[in-house]
């Protein structure tokens, strides 16, 4: 039983040494608050996921430049959907879904804390043309999952740079 514990224990030393940590629970600085977020609207789907994980991370949200500690400029906000391959009736087989998204942090005074960089995502699918319906609801679900992990891709990028 002793035995037990201690291998415990030393495991979880040894994550807790090299840094683990689970997702989501590194707190942004406290001179982000509050935040505004710039380009992109807080109620669209990305934007929406952006300010949950924001929260989630201790970050307040405002809407006025005037209160905004740090402003966090969204641009070029891109979805897209190209065709991956055709088969032998040329067809379209697969589809790639690519979404993409550049950034930038600067202060209230407009110090640029973050520089201009880009985050983005890649899905693809097959395409059959007896399932119309299934594959457009796969394409959303695509869309969704892509949306969430651009903006946990962008949270993360601010937690690392921040530091």
């Amino acid at each position: 039983m002793i035995r037990h514990i201690a291998i415990a224990l030393l495991l979880s030393l040894t994550l807790t040494a090299c840094g683990f940590q689970l997702r989501g629970s590194t707190p942004l600085p406290a001179s982000l608050n509050p935040l505004l977020i710039q380009g992109i609207d807080i109620e669209s789907p990305i934007g929406a996921e952006l300010a949950q994980l924001l929260g989630e991370s201790g970050v307040t949200l405002t809407r006025q430049t005037s209160a905004a500690a740090a402003i966090l400029r969204l641009h070029n906000h891109r979805v897209d959907r190209r065709v991956l391959s055709v088969d032998s009736n040329g067809k379209v087989a697969e589809y790639e879904l690519h979404e993409m998204l550049r950034f930038e942090l600067v202060s209230k005074a407009n110090a640029q804390l973050i520089p201009a960089q880009s985050v983005g995502v890649v899905r693809a699918y097959v395409n059959t043309e007896e399932q119309v319906l299934g594959k457009q609801q796969e394409e959303e679900m695509l869309r969704q999952d892509m949306q969430r992990d651009l903006a946990d891709q962008l949270l993360r990028r601010l937690q690392t740079q921040l530091k």
